[in-house]
């Protein structure tokens, strides 16, 4: 594949996964250049046992790595061919060529549909995005959907010393419990004080959603192929509820020619699960009333 392929399927920051038959690991295209993808991998380091060149060894003896890469509506799977590997202080840089075409992957967090939701999204850095994304990958919003919203202070917890890990495991009975506690909140507090929202006039958008990703139209306010951007999306159902995520431009073109409005493509790139299928039922629901709607 020549470089004026790779730059149709790749550019620069946008975030992969390296997969070998006995490891993956995440990072993203630093650049392309000469036919090569240069990638770094990222890495947390959880202490002195980590062992960043048994990593390296590994990748280097592994004679089958595949670079996924993930849109809106599909991902793709690559073949690689290794060229270098070189440790860094704080990850492995590679340089890398693609041999053959891509495989199309399906799953079901491509079910998409077009629907109307009130959203809110700026920039972030890059720096900020490492910094943030555990948070929004490991906690659901929904159990903090009413603060949240509402841009209030969450009440503390009082714990025992023993139970006062932040990573301590959570009763599940208890959590769904405090969701659907939140979820019922949420509906009384848009109804005594909806001007306290930060979804307050913000009007209902129409949007392209799956649990992938999502794609709108907006005026053109300086993102790019690659950008991140934190989101949080309020859905209209009874009840509401709110996912809050990290999402990464894939794709922004223009509407039409004279027109100030471009198509902005995004996937989520740092989502929790528990969200992404609050996401998915949500698509599924829609999909459902149209299908009623078309054949009553």
């Amino acid at each position: 594949m020549n470089n004026n392929n790779l730059n149709n399927y790749f550019y620069n920051n946008q975030e992969i996964v390296l997969e070998t038959p006995q490891k993956t690991f995440k990072g993203y295209i630093n650049k392309i250049e000469d036919d090569f993808l240069y990638i770094i991998l990222l890495f947390e380091f959880s202490g002195q046992d980590y062992d960043i060149d048994g990593d390296i060894s590994l990748i280097k003896d592994s004679g089958d790595i595949t670079i996924i890469s993930s849109g809106l509506s599909k991902t793709f799977l690559y073949k690689t061919l290794l060229k270098n590997i070189v440790k860094n202080a704080k990850n492995i840089s590679l340089k890398v060529q693609i041999a053959g075409a891509p495989v199309e992957r399906e799953g079901r967090e491509f079910l998409r549909i077009n629907t109307v939701i009130q959203f809110v999204y700026e920039e972030i850095s890059m720096e900020e995005f490492l910094e943030t994304k555990d948070s929004y990958i490991s906690r659901p919003s929904l159990t903090t959907s009413v603060y949240g919203i509402y841009g209030i202070a969450a009440p503390k917890v009082y714990q025992s010393s023993a139970e006062s890990n932040a990573d301590a495991p959570v009763n599940p009975r208890i959590e769904k419990l405090l969701i659907a506690i939140n979820s019922k909140l949420d509906v009384i507090l848009s109804i005594l004080n909806p001007e306290a929202s930060i979804f307050a006039g913000i009007k209902e958008k129409p949007v392209s959603i799956s649990g992938s990703g999502i794609m709108w139209s907006d005026e053109d306010k300086g993102l790019k192929q690659g950008s991140i951007i934190k989101i949080m999306m309020l859905f209209p159902t009874v009840p509401q509820f709110a996912i809050k995520a990290l999402a990464q431009v894939v794709k922004i073109s223009k509407e039409e020619l004279k027109s100030p409005l471009v198509s902005i493509v995004c996937k989520f790139s740092a989502i929790n699960e528990y969200d992404r299928d609050e996401i998915i039922k949500f698509t599924l629901e829609q999909q459902r009333r149209q299908i009623k709607k078309f054949t009553s």
